[in-house]
């Protein structure tokens, strides 16, 4: 009986053993699914920054597009205004030198 007795506790500490390598070789798979959601999640956000990136890029060209072009415009509205300004005056001045050509 006591061979028996030493025979249940070596079976038991056999199993017990077995299990605990089990456990060990789960938790081993289960922090190596765990690392490998956590680096594709972590990609998958990085992706996610990166299109956001590009959005934003995009709608920023498109402002300094645009704001470029009002610039332009309103700049070429200005030169306008001036060579008309300037042609008047042109043939205001070209009068008084006339006239004081021949006014002397």
């Amino acid at each position: 009986m006591a061979m028996e007795a030493i025979a249940a506790v070596e079976e038991a500490e056999a199993a017990a053993n077995s299990r605990k390598a089990e456990a060990a070789q789960q938790a081993k798979q289960l922090i190596a699914a765990a690392e490998e959601r956590g680096r594709e999640a972590v990609k998958a956000a990085q992706t996610k920054a990166e299109e956001a990136l590009k959005d934003v890029e995009k709608e920023a060209e498109a402002r300094i597009n645009a704001d470029a072009e009002r610039i332009h415009a309103e700049t070429q509205a200005e030169l306008e205004t001036l060579r008309s300004r300037a042609a008047t005056r042109l043939g205001d001045a070209a009068e008084k030198i006339v006239e004081r050509i021949v006014n002397g």
